[in-house]
């Protein structure tokens, strides 16, 4: 009974509340918040790219260790000298890279889920405490 006994405001009065809000929130929002946030993209973005590079150049320097070896014209000479420098090398490039791709894809996906909690809490705070779910 107590919810129905309560006095609406204006449809008026809470539509622009939300606009004032929404504007409040906007400027908030472009002037802290976007900045570090595509920050932190970019970060990510440049990571799993470095990890994708890692593994193909340690794939690369594998393919080469096999096909250049019996002429070694164009590797330098450590690998030369050292054949299982090269491939050992080429095994830490791999996982490097693969664990650098999966620990930024699994911290993407949590960053993900937290924007869409920042959204929501927003959403939340324009329609105030009246909102009827």
């Amino acid at each position: 009974m107590e919810e129905h006994d309560m006095i609406k405001k204006p449809i008026g009065i809470r539509l622009l509340r939300g606009m004032m809000i929404g504007f409040g929130l906007l400027l908030l929002n472009l002037i802290f918040v976007l900045g570090p946030y595509v920050g932190i993209w970019g970060i990510i973005v440049g990571m799993v790219a470095a990890g994708f590079a890692l593994v193909i150049s340690g794939l690369a320097m594998i393919i080469t260790t096999l096909i250049t070896l019996p002429f070694a014209i164009t590797l330098p000479l450590v690998f030369i000298e050292h054949p299982a420098l090269m491939g050992m090398s080429s095994g830490v490039m791999i996982g490097v890279g693969g664990i650098l791709t999966l620990v930024f894809i699994w911290l993407s996906k949590y960053i993900v889920i937290g924007t869409g909690k920042y959204i929501l809490w927003h959403v939340t705070i324009i329609r105030g405490d009246e909102y009827e779910q």
